[in-house]
């Protein structure tokens, strides 16, 4: 009776650890609704400190899927973080201060998060993973100084936590400026608060942005290691 007790043990310990990774998310490349796509388009902030902007280091993302209720249910990253300041690559503002300026933009650090409802699923609730690199190409047209609109061009790449480094995460979107703080455009509802450095919602300051034209494309996935062996569990309980 004993022994049996241990066997049962040992079965439920064993189908835990099998049952941990359903299957990783099913390659393939998928777009967003705007597209024709299963995707969700989203909605990010950039957050900063006092004396900061977007283009400044310190600037933190903060981005989630949009169903039209609620942010983040399909798809979310957050927490990458300037730690240096945008580069300018192109200017033709001229004397009047009337034109356009591109920066590109380097993130570092981060995480992301796909569910296991969306078109990916494969048995796990959710997949989450980290930011591998992110930069972001921002065009700001400029009317007498003032920046009075943006655009972005996205590109990212990342890992899955539960699955092997080769399996990877790429995505491309575009995004269209909502609101500034610095320039006395307040944060609309329903849009991610603004983050830290540290990841902490404090900042009073940030821009919004609607994300659109999203491609995501994950390749190379394959079953992971399983977390025990029937081997090791029963070394557990044969002593």
């Amino acid at each position: 009776m004993k022994w049996l007790a241990k066997f049962s043990t040992c079965v439920v310990i064993l189908l835990a650890a099998q049952a941990a990774f359903a299957g990783p998310p099913l390659p393939g490349t998928y777009r967003s609704t705007d597209l024709g796509g299963p995707v969700l388009v989203g909605r990010y902030s950039e957050g900063w400190g006092a004396g900061g902007n977007a283009l400044s280091a310190g600037a933190t993302l903060n981005c989630g899927s949009w169903d039209g209720s609620a942010l983040g249910s399909q798809w979310r990253y957050s927490c990458g973080t300037q730690t240096a300041s945008s580069v300018l690559l192109s200017n033709t503002v001229n004397a009047q201060g009337n034109g356009n300026r591109t920066y590109m933009s380097t993130y570092v650090g981060g995480s992301f998060y796909l569910s296991g409802s969306g078109p990916w699923g494969n048995g796990d609730a959710g997949y989450p993973g980290v930011m591998d690199s992110y930069v972001e190409y921002e065009t700001l047209q400029y009317v007498n100084w003032v920046p009075v609109s943006g655009i972005t061009n996205v590109q990212m790449s990342a890992h899955f936590d539960n699955y092997p480094e080769q399996c990877m995460s790429y995505n491309m979107g575009n995004g269209v400026r909502v609101s500034d703080t610095g320039l006395g455009q307040p944060a609309p509802a329903n849009y991610p608060s603004f983050l830290d450095a540290s990841c902490n919602a404090t900042p009073v300051d940030g821009a919004c942005w609607n994300f659109i034209t999203i491609t995501l494309s994950i390749v190379d996935c394959s079953v992971p290691v399983e977390e025990t062996t029937w081997g090791a569990v029963k070394s557990i309980y044969s002593r």
